[in-house]
């Protein structure tokens, strides 16, 4: 009904943790990933991992695993089998950029639901978009490598005492900004549309550039300091085939920029745009096929 049943628990034949310390074998292996991941409970992950499908639209299992469930593969599959029986997610298969396979998850109607409960007790804004997501294999890769830079993004501003309150993906902060313009325009012109249009943007953190035209980045993280002060953080993934004046306008704009995969970041260290907020996010392309996923 799914698109799949739910598999056996794959523990026996799972590979080693992608945590520092070494799992114990036999029942106290599940003592042993606690310890090593802290003091978060069970159901506190999965509410954080599948308010993450939803916000994100398409998450890497592998990614998932990593960022919610310490690198544990007997926990994830636990997770994911659970939310496949009760029929709120979705597994997919997609193929990195040099032919490595590897598999994302996805929010049901009935999940879209369930997660917006999560995100609602987690403090997120009650604005906060949950939704399905139509499966582009194509796009697999940097969909996927958005929710790494975003991953990045939130672990420095935890860092810093600030909360992710809401995640906006570029789809989103466009719709926003032509649903306004254009509401305007059919009453005032074009003129006035435009003003609509810039006035929009500014509202929502987002730059313009030499050319009057909105700079979108592809995900938008807002925040809340220590002190009660909202913020914003553009987040751009590039990569390789990346034209080079588009990167210089949204790094001069102050965006986050994250390369996906080695040719990327090569790109970005010749234009001298590489930094220590930058990242290489290493994704499907840079892995070993036989992994926790498969």
């Amino acid at each position: 009904m799914f698109g799949r049943s739910a598999e056996p628990d794959p523990r026996p034949a799972a590979p080693p943790s992608r945590n520092s310390q070494r799992l114990r074998d036999g029942h106290r292996r599940e003592y042993a990933a606690r310890r090593a991941r802290g003091s978060i409970s069970y159901e506190d992950r999965c509410a954080g991992a599948l308010t993450d499908i939803g916000v994100f639209g398409a998450v890497s299992y592998r990614d998932l695993a990593e960022a919610r469930f310490g690198g544990h593969p007997h926990t994830t599959r636990r997770a994911v089998n659970a939310w496949v029986q009760k029929g709120w997610v979705r597994e997919h298969r997609a193929t990195g950029p040099k032919g490595n396979p590897f598999k994302t998850l996805s929010l049901t109607r009935e999940g879209v639901i369930e997660a917006r409960k999560k995100a609602a007790r987690r403090g997120m804004d009650p604005a906060q978009r949950i939704r399905t997501a139509r499966m582009r294999p194509e796009e697999a890769g940097h969909d996927t490598a958005i929710y790494r830079a975003c991953r990045k993004e939130r672990q420095r501003l935890a860092e810093r005492g600030a909360t992710v309150r809401r995640v906006r993906l570029d789809a989103e902060l466009k719709s926003a900004v032509a649903r306004g313009s254009e509401a305007v325009r059919l009453k005032h012109g074009r003129r006035a549309a435009d003003d609509e249009r810039r006035r929009i943007a500014d509202e929502l953190g987002l730059p313009l550039d030499e050319g009057d035209k909105v700079l979108y980045p592809d995900a938008q993280i807002e925040y809340e300091d220590a002190e009660g002060r909202t913020g914003r953080v553009n987040v751009e993934v590039a990569s390789g085939n990346y034209r080079e004046p588009a990167l210089r306008a949204k790094a001069a704009a102050g965006f986050a920029l994250h390369a996906n995969g080695p040719a990327a970041a090569g790109l970005l260290r010749r234009l001298g745009l590489g930094s220590e907020k930058g990242s290489w996010l290493k994704g499907p392309a840079d892995r070993d096929p036989a992994s926790v996923e498969l």
